[in-house]
This record gives C-alpha cells, sequence and structure tokens, in this order.
C-alpha cells in the first residue's frame, strides 16, 4: 500500500511537471512560428513595394506585376494573430484560475510587475505543491500519516508563496511610512533649487534610489509611463491606489494640482511636511505607550521574583532563625 501510495504521489507531481513544461513549449513554438511568418510577410511586402521604384527606374521594360498593399494587409493580419495566440499561458484561462487578479494586484504591490514576475509566481504555485506534497510522503512512518503530511506540504506549497508575498507587501507599506517624510524634504529642497515637479521626480527616482528604495523605484516607473505617452496624473494615481496611505494620497493630490493648475509648491510641502513630523511622532508616542505596557508584564514576571528575595529575603530568614530558636528551647 505504501509503495502504491509512493508511485500514485510521484505521478501525479511528474504529471503536473509535464503540463508546466507543455505549456512552455507550446507557447515558445507558437511564439517562434508566428515570428518566423511575420517575417515572410514582411520580406513580402518589402518586395512588392520595390517593384514599383524598379518600374520607373527602367521605363523601357514592360511592368510585370502591379503594387498591392496585400502585403502590409497580410503583415498586419499577422501581428494580430501573434497578438493572440502568442500570448504566455498565464494569460489563458487555466493561468488566470492559478494566478487570479487579486494576485495579480499582489505581485504589484509587492513591486513585481509583467508577465515574468506573473509566469514565475504561476509556475511556483504549479510545481511546488507537489514537490512537497511528495516529500511529506516519503518521510511518513504510515498510511495516515502520509496523507497528513501530504496534505500539509500541498498547501504549504500552494499557499506560501502567497503568504510570502503578502509579508513582503506589509515590509513595503512600513518602508513608504518611513521615506515619505524624507521624499517631502527632499522635493522642497529641489523645488528650492528651481526645478519643476516633473525634473524632481526625476531627480529622486535617478539619484536617491538608495534612500528611498521603494519611493523612488515606483516614481522612477511612473516616470517612464509618462516617458510613454501617459498622462501625469494618471502614472502618480497608479501610486496612490498601490499603497493603503492617507498622507502618500495626500502628497500625490498635492503634486496632481500643481501640475494641472501650476503655482508655488515650496510653502504647500513644507505646511505637509510639517504635518507628517507630527503624525509620526504621535505614532511613536502610541507605540512607546503599548511598549511601556507590554513591558510592565515582562518586569513583573522577572523583575518582582528577585526584588522580593532582596527585600523580603532578609526577615524571612531571621523569621526562620527565631522559630529555630524558639524551637529548641
Amino acid at each position: 500500500m505504501d509503495d502504491a501510495l509512493i508511485t500514485l504521489s510521484l505521478t501525479a507531481a511528474a504529471a503536473g511537471v509535464l503540463v508546466f513544461g507543455g505549456l512552455a513549449l507550446r507557447a515558445t513554438l507558437t511564439r517562434h512560428r508566428s515570428a518566423r511568418k511575420l517575417d515572410t510577410a514582411l520580406s513580402n511586402m518589402r518586395a512588392t513595394t520595390a517593384q514599383p521604384i524598379a518600374a520607373s527606374a527602367t521605363p523601357a521594360m514592360p511592368p510585370v506585376a502591379k503594387a498591392s498593399p496585400h502585403g502590409a494587409r497580410e503583415a498586419q493580419q499577422i501581428q494580430q494573430q501573434i497578438a493572440k495566440v502568442g500570448q504566455r499561458w498565464i494569460d489563458t484561462a487555466l493561468g488566470r484560475r492559478i494566478v487570479t487578479d487579486e494576485d495579480r494586484k499582489l505581485l504589484e504591490e509587492c513591486g513585481y510587475y509583467g508577465e515574468h514576475a506573473r509566469t514565475v509566481f504561476g509556475g511556483t504555485r504549479i510545481v511546488l505543491p507537489p514537490l512537497l506534497a511528495v516529500v511529506g510522503v516519503l518521510h511518513a512512518s504510515s498510511i495516515l500519516f502520509g496523507f497528513i503530511w501530504g496534505f500539509v506540504g500541498f498547501a504549504l506549497g500552494y499557499l506560501g508563496p502567497k503568504w510570502l508575498l503578502g509579508r513582503r507587501k506589509e515590509s513595503r507599506r512600513r518602508c513608504v511610512d518611513e521615506e515619505l517624510p524624507v521624499m517631502v524634504d527632499m522635493l522642497r529642497l529641489l523645488q528650492g533649487v528651481g526645478l519643476s515637479i516633473d525634473q524632481s521626480l526625476q531627480v529622486i527616482a535617478n539619484e536617491f534610489h538608495s534612500m528611498l528604495p521603494v519611493l523612488a523605484g515606483e516614481f522612477g516607473r511612473a516616470n517612464q509611463q509618462f516617458a510613454s505617452g501617459r498622462p501625469r496624473e494618471q502614472t502618480l494615481l497608479r501610486i496612490a491606489r498601490l499603497f493603503d496611505n492617507e498622507d502618500l494620497k495626500g502628497l500625490i493630490t498635492l503634486l496632481t494640482q500643481v501640475d494641472r493648475f501650476g503655482g508655488a509648491v515650496q510653502e504647500p510641502l513644507r505646511q505637509f511636511g510639517g504635518r507628517l513630523q507630527e503624525n509620526r511622532r504621535a505614532r511613536l508616542k502610541e507605540q512607546v505607550g503599548k511598549l511601556t505596557v507590554k513591558m510592565t508584564m515582562i518586569m513583573v514576571i522577572t523583575l518582582l521574583p528577585a526584588l522580593l528575595i532582596i527585600t523580603a529575603g532578609p526577615g524571612f530568614m531571621s523569621v526562620m532563625r527565631s522559630l529555630q530558636q524558639t524551637g529548641g528551647h
């Protein structure tokens, strides 16, 4: 029975790996085939467009063929086929069930963008659960424990990557809370030397990545989207929706209003930075108060016994000596 269970687990793991490999191989082959068809269509289009030029250069020779836009239409149709057929497996129905919209949003909140990140996450969710299930079954001492450890391994393999992403998301949000006052001060400093909002954001994204690892990366991506043609307001509002931070939303609102209507921004940034410092001071006081409450129990457990021994120990010892002397007499 144990051999049959182990064989079934290995077969399931091998089937999962083969399915994932088959999907990846199919996507690669279709993309290669589509690219080859596109090259052929483009070469035919260049040949058809070169024929009228050759005919005008040699007017004595009769025209062999009449130019037509068939090659351009064919190239456009093949490009549309590539957009449909050459898509990655993560955008198929199976991929959307493995990597849901919530998981895609979580990946973006963790700083992982694009199809590559979604493909790695989906592949991990396909390969890791059966692998951990097989490891749990192989290390079990009985059939019952084999089922239990196999289920635990499968659950850890499926939920573990999302749990790690959740921890990274919370870590990035804490980093945003710490980096936001520094960014406001840097924006106010750059505005003071005469730079515009766009130039200030470019400098922060390019020069202060070590000081602001999270916000500099996000604003750098916003600058790239703005350079590709998206409105500045849309690129900044994406950052505001990405992090659940009211102070960051206030800063984004201030920057979008200045970008839309113009005006001096140094004084609003100074007031905003002062409010951030006050909020941060209030949060630190709240954390200190909570830490004091937590330390009270620790002091009672660790310091109170020692304090009782030091203060009441000599009195108890004298009482014990007196009782011993009274009993001796």
